[in-house]
This record gives C-alpha cells, structure tokens and sequence, in this order.
C-alpha cells in the first residue's frame, strides 16, 4: 500500500482508509458502478484489504470539497520499465466533467512520474466505455492492443482495449 495525497484546485486525491470503506461502497452504489463498469462493489471491504496488504497497491478517494466523487485503483510494477496499471478509474459525469477528469489523471500521472520514476502507464478499457476511452486519449494515452471479445459473460460480447501512455 502507498500512502498517496494529491491535492490541486479543489480537488484532493487520497489513499482509502478503513474508516473510508463505507463511504466509498455507499458512494458506488448510488453511481451504479457496479453495473457501468461490471465491478463487484458487494466485497468492497476485501478489495480494500487486498490493497492495503499488498506493497505495490494503490486505491484513492478522488473528492471535492470532502465529498467523494470518484475512486482510481491500480498498482505498480518496478521492472525493467517501472510501470502503474489503472485497474478502476470510476467518477461520477454528473459532477465532473471530461476535462476535470483529464486534470485528475495527469495530476495522478504525474505523481507517479515525480515520486516513484514511473515510465508508462497502461490500463483497459471497455470498448463500449466511449468516455471513458475520450478521456485517456485526451490525456494522450494509445491503443497498445485490443483482446478481442473478452467481455464474454456480457449479453453483447465486447473488446478490451489495452492503453499505454509512455513519459
């Protein structure tokens, strides 16, 4: 687990405490995460303990002026290239837009770069997940691969794009 705390604009970027567990849960279920991104959010409180044991973990709290709006969660890998995968990068639209975002994940990003030495950065999209795609290639983040059909348990099979931004 990193200890990570963003702050820029009104915005403050934070790691998940315990005591911020149920606040999170209650927050993605009222955005339907769950359902939008097919995460299952019912054993949230375990996905905080994977993180917290786990060194190379990172799970935050994306909020604005102390309300929660967003959650992005990953991990590092120190390689031969030090890399971060996004695993989750979940906001509510409705309170952020698509340029806010896009701040959000540059100023993430660039922590990374500044504190750990990170070289790329890569996660997976959904190709039905159009915004979400706007948003990562705003942020200058490339097509690296696309697995084809692996959303398979979906009622209409989708791709998984794979993202990579390189420093």
């Amino acid at each position: 687990m990193f200890d990570i705390n963003i702050k820029f604009n009104n915005i403050t970027i934070t790691s998940i405490q315990g005591k911020d567990v149920a606040k999170v849960k209650e927050w993605s279920q009222c955005q339907h995460i769950d359902l939008k991104y097919n995460i299952d959010f019912s054993d949230l409180y375990e996905r905080f303990l994977e993180y917290y044991m786990s060194e190379c973990e990172f799970f935050l709290k994306i909020s604005k002026n102390d309300k929660i709006f967003g959650i992005l969660k990953g991990r590092m890998e120190f390689k031969a290239t030090n890399m971060v995968w996004i695993s989750c990068f979940c906001v509510d639209e409705n309170y952020i837009d698509i340029i806010e975002q896009k701040d959000i994940l540059l100023n993430v990003l660039g922590y990374f770069s500044r504190n750990f030495g990170i070289d790329s950065f890569l996660t997976g999209i959904s190709s039905s997940e159009k915004k979400t795609m706007k948003v990562f290639k705003d942020a200058n983040f490339k097509i690296e691969r696309v697995n084809k059909e692996f959303y398979s348990s979906r009622k209409n099979k989708e791709d998984l794009l794979i993202f990579k931004k390189n420093n």
